[in-house]
């Protein structure tokens, strides 16, 4: 899955709204979610994630790579084919683009 969000924020302005953002999210995870084992890993503007995200008795691993340029953010992460089953890339694509343009709105 890649998701590219424009932005005129400038780059470091968007590293510091993205990454408060996954702090946020990974301590009040939406819809009942349960997020286990978050790791980010910056090395300039580019950021390697990983969790676990579970909700009941299904749970799946999430890994993937975000790079922030000066005017725009490019995600990409590997879903698993149960997950694009059950839920839909396009919905999941849908929702994480929201929730990027609201982070990185001026």
């Amino acid at each position: 899955m890649r998701i590219e969000q424009s932005h005129s924020l400038g780059q470091q302005e968007a590293i510091g709204r993205i990454d408060q953002f996954l702090e946020r999210l990974v301590q009040e995870p939406p819809g009942g979610v349960t997020i286990k084992d978050a790791k980010k890993d910056w090395d300039g503007n580019r950021m390697n994630f990983s969790f676990t995200a579970a909700k009941g008795f299904f749970g799946t691993s999430v890994r993937g790579l975000m790079e922030v340029m000066d005017d725009h953010v490019v995600v990409e992460s590997e879903l698993s084919a149960f997950v694009k089953n059950i839920l839909g890339e396009d919905r999941i694509q849908q929702v994480i683009s929201s929730e990027l343009g609201k982070v990185l709105r001026k």
